[in-house]
């Protein structure tokens, strides 16, 4: 009855619109609300077990590459500088990896136009999220927005693709 209902485009934007706001305005105190949004997502998927492999496998690439520029000092979540990305981001790429083949599908084997897109859109969200206090960037804003922009010219491409390649395809339910 309700299989295929986080498939939907509006529902599945509108639940990783949630998640971010939550998870940059709230950090660790929002992760049992997306941590349920997640659940939600995969319990009303048509095909949880192909989408949970996507989440996983996209999230901790993202997350890995978030780490290492943790660690290098681009990214600093914490004023004691402790160099070890919170809780929350993680639980960010989960809900950013379930959008890949609902709400974002239409990157799907556009491998140039994801690099063009990503490049500037992943840029500026790390840009917002700096603005609304949720990260510190290493660098002043425009060599910050040039090595973002370089990263996620060559990331979200690559998470689009691993989207595409695992599990079972299915097709976009858009109603």
């Amino acid at each position: 009855m309700f299989s295929g209902v986080s498939q939907k485009f509006w529902i599945n934007l509108a639940g990783f619109q949630i998640a971010w706001w939550c998870l940059i305005l709230f950090g660790n105190s929002a992760a049992t609300l997306v941590t349920f949004l997640l659940i939600f997502h995969l319990l009303m998927h048509s095909k949880p077990s192909a989408e949970l492999k996507v989440l996983i496998i996209c999230g901790v690439v993202g997350f890995a590459v978030d780490t290492l520029l943790t660690f290098s000092q681009f990214f600093i979540f914490y004023a004691d500088g402790s160099g070890v990305p919170p809780f929350w981001l993680l639980l960010l790429w989960f809900a950013f990896s379930a959008t890949l083949r609902q709400s974002l599908n239409f990157f799907s084997h556009r491998y140039l136009l994801a690099a063009v897109c990503g490049s500037l859109a992943g840029s500026l969200t790390y840009l917002a999220a700096a603005r609304l206090e949720a990260v510190s960037l290493g660098l002043p804003l425009i060599p910050a927005f040039v090595v973002l922009a370089c990263i996620w010219a060559l990331l979200f491409p690559l998470l689009v693709w691993i989207g595409d390649r695992v599990g079972a395809r299915y097709e976009l339910q858009t109603s």
